[in-house]
């Protein structure tokens, strides 16, 4: 009897460390991504490079883009299905292919918040001129068309850091440009 006890109760003793350990490791926070939340890149709806003539529905949004090519002149199209509204923007540049003269960061980026309405925006990075390169971002559900607008001597990179885009280039100051402002 004695040995039974001592069975059992190592018994429920073990099944209580198992248990309620893992009862607790389930009701912590996700550790491995703090950063949760925020712009992330929605590389379906995303052309990067030079970007031929096509349109794109951007899933689990309102919007599509079109990229329309009349006379030479490139312009993005941005349409919204819910309100009906356009927003036409001439590129006025254009894109490239390659990893040359920082071809690698051309091309129409969308960016969205997931679960968050109204935060998808359309990244146009594109050269002007012989070496300039631009940045526009335009935010439908923003009063001002485009949010922001920057053009580097030479070069314009973004990246997404916590959340937020941050895009820096070689023209007129700040060089630095973040996106939402907090």
């Amino acid at each position: 009897m004695h040995s039974f006890l001592r069975t059992g109760c190592f018994g429920l003793f073990t099944y209580a460390m198992l248990a309620f350990p893992l009862a607790a490791f389930a009701k912590q926070p996700d550790q491995g991504n703090p950063a949760k939340g925020g712009l992330v890149l929605d590389e379906a709806s995303s052309r990067q490079g030079e970007v031929q003539d096509q349109t794109v529905i951007v899933l689990h949004t309102p919007y599509q883009w079109e990229l329309s090519t009349k006379q030479g002149n490139q312009t993005l199209f941005i349409r919204d299905w819910n309100t009906g509204d356009e927003i036409a923007e001439d590129l006025g540049c254009f894109m490239c292919e390659g990893d040359e003269d920082n071809c690698n960061q051309d091309g129409i980026f969308v960016l969205t918040e997931p679960d968050v309405r109204d935060t998808t925006a359309f990244l146009l990075v594109c050269h002007k001129g012989a070496h300039s390169q631009r940045a526009r971002l335009i935010a439908p559900a923003q009063q001002s068309t485009p949010v922001i607008d920057v053009t580097g001597a030479y070069f314009v990179n973004w990246e997404l850091v916590d959340g937020k885009l941050l895009i820096t280039h070689d023209g007129d100051a700040p060089n630095n440009v973040i996106w939402p402002l907090p």
